[in-house]
């Protein structure tokens, strides 16, 4: 039914770029098993859900739809949504207490098309998007034309800054504008619960009482850092406080973790998508770890800053009618 429904070459191509990817995904994973440990082999996904079902039931005029691509890792994992249990440790990769993730947003199905799509929206939001060329009537001279239109036996021209001209204008060139497009709340939302279920469920989460080291030099924050990160394969790690201020980690925290190449340090406001995956390693505090529940668990404002003052004055209104009802009523 696949040949009737996208053509007999174009279905070939996509059985052959099927085979490549599970085989290229399951070689990837055989080789970190033999080379470090199953934890490593744990870290990279093995199978991608709704890959390559082909579609028997359809007439040929609707188009088949296209499921979400899970994530599913060849080890066992709770099941979706049920709280996670994880230890809470000191600077010094000491257990302090067992500590308990929300399964609505540390276990969720790892959706990767939502991330591609949260990641995309974000590098383009990063463009600057400042590129520019000059055209014909941007480019200095060629005020005058060079040379009479007819009786020289050459080709007439108009402009020595014409396109076709060594030195002239650009036709169709860059000009300055904005990268970015929309993309829903939801999503975004969605896409940031996706990459805090992947470190988690592939091992890479590490949840601590405090980042504040106790002397703000490179050198000790380096040496814990290397501490708390051994047996990993790869040393690059993402630092999430809750305050820049606070005392899980604050000025004596970046002061002392600025100058590490593989550290990206943000706050919990800042947490994103592109940082969790770009680095192999996520430490959150557990104030930082309240605050990323807190602020994925809030309401989402469709209304706008402006939607919510008119909101807000709507309901200090009829709060007033209502006290006046009530004192007109007691008269």
């Amino acid at each position: 039914m696949l040949p009737a429904l996208l053509g007999k070459r174009r279905a070939t191509q996509q059985f052959a770029g099927l085979a490549c990817n599970m085989c290229s995904s399951l070689w990837w994973c055989q080789q970190l098993a033999t080379e470090h440990n199953l934890a490593t082999a744990a870290a990279v996904p093995a199978i991608v859900a709704a890959v390559a079902k082909p579609v028997v039931s359809l007439p040929l005029s609707i188009r088949p739809h296209r499921a979400p691509m899970v994530v599913h890792y060849p080890f066992e994992q709770p099941a979706y949504y049920s709280d996670r249990r994880t230890t809470l440790y000191n600077l010094d990769k000491q257990p302090l207490a067992s500590l308990k993730l929300p399964g609505d947003i540390f276990n969720v199905p790892v959706r990767i098309d939502i991330m591609h799509q949260v990641v995309r929206w974000q590098r383009a939001r990063a463009r600057q998007g400042t590129h520019k060329t000059k055209d014909r009537s941007e480019v200095s001279g060629g005020g005058r034309k060079p040379w009479r239109q007819k009786g020289t036996g050459r080709a007439r021209q108009g402009s020595i800054r014409a396109p076709q001209w060594r030195g002239g204008g650009i036709v169709h060139g860059p000009v300055p504008r904005s990268y970015a497009f929309a993309l829903p709340k939801k999503v975004r939302r969605l896409g940031l619960k996706c990459a805090l279920s992947a470190k988690a469920n592939e091992g890479r989460l590490l949840v601590l009482d405090s980042l504040k080291p106790d002397v703000p030099k490179t050198k000790h924050m380096l040496a814990k850092l290397q501490k708390l990160l051994a047996g990993q394969p790869r040393i690059s790690v993402l630092l999430v406080d809750g305050d820049k201020f606070g005392i899980d980690g604050g000025q004596l925290m970046r002061r002392a973790a600025r100058n590490i190449p593989w550290v990206e340090i943000v706050l919990t406001a800042g947490a994103n998508v592109y940082s969790i995956l770009r680095r192999d390693v996520l430490i959150m505090t557990k104030p930082a770890v309240d605050q990323v529940v807190e602020r994925l668990r809030r309401h989402i404002n469709r209304l706008g800053a402006a939607g919510l003052a008119f909101q807000q004055r709507l309901q200090l209104h009829r709060e007033q009618l209502q006290q006046q009802r009530k004192l007109q009523q007691q008269q």
